[in-house]
């Protein structure tokens, strides 16, 4: 497996002064300052009260010349969180989220990762079968292949390892915001809890549609930790998790009367769900799961289940201070999701001219219109057993088996998905009534009908949630990529627990 990977290991894990002061300086050539939506740092400042501090983004490694020649090394070290040093974090660069990734469509991805996630016991541990430091990268939602030196989750680097990503993003990839996560079966819940995770952005897309051009963009990682006695608090479920923005605690954002802003959000939390809310504000939005909708919507809130995107704009309203929060969102028996601020937006400053957003922005994909070669079943069950006093989860009423084989899917053809959340099992098995946020790599989807209805389709997506008892019909083609690869639960400990499958396309 060494040499079909290309996996070596690396004894000097301290990295000492000399390649540390490489990868700062790395990190400032490709860095990009944190948009303050046209406002000069006095203005901010004085807007800001007494303990507020601006929203932040993290540090942004950017391609040049094509290429995008860059390391992420992944520690285990102290890391500021939520405003105070915290010990037990996973980091990517010691940065929490890791260095935003940017690319353009076309652009060869050159990435050394290295694996350097001390812990002070490698064994599995809670019942895992794999080393709680074994790593691997997946690009979430980038239509790339699953071949080795691309998005090949099945990789395993162990601690001390390098790897070597090498691969291209199509020429005419969709510009939006994706996002990067470890994807080692049965760590992947720890590991994303614990801070491992950035976003990855690619030009174009909505930044492009004539009325934003120039407009103040924002970048904006959601994600969960629970912290205690200075230390990442773990366990199934910690209490009392705090919700951050960029991993900052409730950071203010600055938007002018009229500005219209585009704002770019992911959430990379191992589970929680997010229905997002800004008073006196309305979301109009423009993109979904990093794909441009082919028609433009307007509404209050929106939901974001682990993995989602969505990028919409903001105009601001009259002068005052408006919170961002979450709404709370009940998916289950241990998914009760509280409300939350999560950030504050002040509206001040001299007025701007708001940008209007056009209802179309595109057209829906030709394969909507084409025919249907295949449609197959996948099913969502969970239960309880008495013997292990543990939960299990299931697709199509299997547990997770790495090495199995899965559905085979012929390169060029359509296919259409019924996914069905099956309470009847899932009773008769002890389970819980849980949602379940399903994701599929290498292509997305298209959202056909939900329980035997036709539903319209603003766009594509590669996150769906699946309520219980609901069906939901998907749509999706496989037009240029052979190999093997997951469709899962997005809710992590869900997916480490079983609720995943194998699947190949093939010539």
């Amino acid at each position: 497996m060494g040499e079909q990977y290309d996996i070596r290991v690396d004894n000097n894990t301290d990295l000492g002064r000399r390649r540390v002061l490489f990868l700062a300086m790395f990190g400032a050539l490709g860095g990009a300052a944190t948009v303050l939506g046209g406002w000069p740092r006095r203005s901010l400042a004085e807007a800001l009260d007494a303990g507020e501090v601006a929203l932040q983004e993290p540090p942004v490694l950017t391609s040049s010349a094509g290429v995008l020649q860059a390391a992420l090394r992944a520690t285990t070290k102290p890391v500021t969180v939520a405003g105070q040093l915290i010990s037990g974090a996973m980091t990517y660069n010691g940065h929490y989220p890791g260095p935003t990734l940017r690319v353009k469509p076309g652009d060869r991805i050159r990435l050394r990762v290295r694996n350097n996630l001390t812990l002070p016991d490698a064994t599995p541990m809670d019942g895992m079968d794999m080393a709680p430091n074994t790593l691997n990268t997946h690009f979430h939602g980038l239509h790339v292949s699953p071949l080795p030196k691309a998005d090949d989750i099945y990789l395993q680097i162990p601690f001390g390892g390098v790897y070597d990503y090498d691969f291209q993003v199509p020429d005419k990839h969709p510009g939006g915001l994706y996002w990067y996560h470890p994807h080692v079966h049965g760590v992947v819940d720890a590991q994303i809890y614990a801070g491992l995770a950035g976003m990855l952005l690619v030009d174009g897309g909505a930044e492009q549609i004539p009325a934003l051009q120039g407009v103040g963009q924002r970048l904006l990682a959601l994600k969960n930790i629970a912290i205690k006695d200075g230390a990442l608090a773990t366990g199934v479920a910690p209490a009392e998790q705090q919700h951050t923005v960029n991993g900052q605690l409730s950071p203010t954002i600055a938007l002018r009367p009229g500005e219209t802003q585009l704002w770019r959000v992911v959430n990379i939390g191992n589970e929680p769900y997010y229905q997002l809310s800004l008073d006196g504000h309305t979301f109009t939005v423009v993109a979904e799961d990093g794909s441009m909708l082919w028609e433009s919507y307007s509404t209050d809130t929106l939901l974001l289940p682990p993995g989602k995107r969505f990028e919409f704009t903001v105009t601001g309203a009259k002068v005052g201070r408006y919170a961002f929060r979450t709404l709370g969102y009940d998916s289950g028996p241990y998914g009760g999701w509280t409300a939350a601020e999560l950030a504050t937006v002040v509206v001040a400053g001299a007025k701007d001219t708001p940008r209007v957003v056009p209802v179309q922005l595109g057209v829906a994909p030709a394969y909507l219109n084409g025919p249907v070669t295949k449609r197959r079943v996948v099913k969502f069950s969970e239960g309880f057993s008495a013997a292990t006093n543990t939960p299990f989860f299931e697709l199509n009423g299997k547990v997770y088996e790495p090495l199995s084989n899965g559905a085979r899917i012929k390169l060029g053809t359509t296919e259409e998905w019924l996914l069905f959340n099956d309470i009847t099992r899932t009773k008769a098995q002890d389970g819980a009534l849980e949602e379940h946020p399903f994701h599929i790599h290498v292509n997305d989807f298209v959202v056909m009908e939900i329980d035997g209805k036709p539903v319209k389709a603003y766009g594509s997506q590669d996150v769906v949630n699946v309520r219980s008892g609901q069906k939901i019909l998907i749509r999706m083609a496989f037009p240029d990529f052979v190999g093997k690869s997951v469709f899962h639960c997005h809710i992590l400990f869900h997916e480490d627990n079983g609720m995943m499958a194998n699947f190949e396309i093939v010539p």
